[in-house]
This record gives C-alpha cells, sequence and structure tokens, in this order.
C-alpha cells in the first residue's frame, strides 16, 4: 500500500492524492492537527481523493492514515504551506 501526491498541502486549498495497493475496504483519513478533514471507506485498488485545506492551517501538519480491511496501513504526513511553493519542494519532504 502507498500513499502519493505530486503538490504540497497548501493552506486554502484543496489537496488531492491517491491511496493504492489495497485489499477490500480501505478506509482513509486525513487530519490537519487535531482538526480531521476527510473520512472515507472505499474498496478497489488504487482511491483518488482530495480535502479541502482550511485557510487558517498553514504551518499545521496534514496526516493521511490508510488501513485496509487486511491490516495493511500506510501513515505520511506533510507540514502545511502558507503559499504554494510548487511541486519541487516534494523531493526536500521527510517521510
Amino acid at each position: 500500500m502507498f500513499i502519493q501526491t505530486l503538490l504540497p498541502p497548501v493552506a486554502g486549498q484543496i489537496f488531492r492524492f491517491s491511496v493504492a495497493g489495497c485489499s477490500g475496504t480501505t478506509t482513509i483519513e486525513v487530519h490537519a492537527n487535531d482538526q480531521q478533514l476527510l473520512q472515507r471507506d472505499f474498496t478497489g485498488l488504487i482511491c483518488k481523493s482530495e480535502a479541502l485545506i482550511p485557510d487558517d492551517c498553514h504551518g499545521a501538519t496534514l496526516r493521511i492514515y490508510a488501513v485496509d480491511s487486511t491490516g495493511k496501513n500506510q501513515s505520511i504526513e506533510f507540514e502545511i504551506s502558507e503559499s504554494d511553493p510548487g511541486p519541487h519542494s516534494m523531493l526536500a519532504v521527510s517521510r
């Protein structure tokens, strides 16, 4: 299972990502610090999803967590930017 995105999360914008390599039903949760932005269940091998990042969340940690019905799980974290740092910034993110 893996989680991927092409662009970093930016406050006030829609953050798009996908989860792939899942089995059975998979639950995805997206949080900005303690605020839940998305909870979604899906079935299939790949799920493309999106979450609106609130305007006041710059500097917060965006966390995506996915777990499937076999117990496989994956999580990833990003710092939410105040403005768009560009796709090149994804190379510097530690995960």
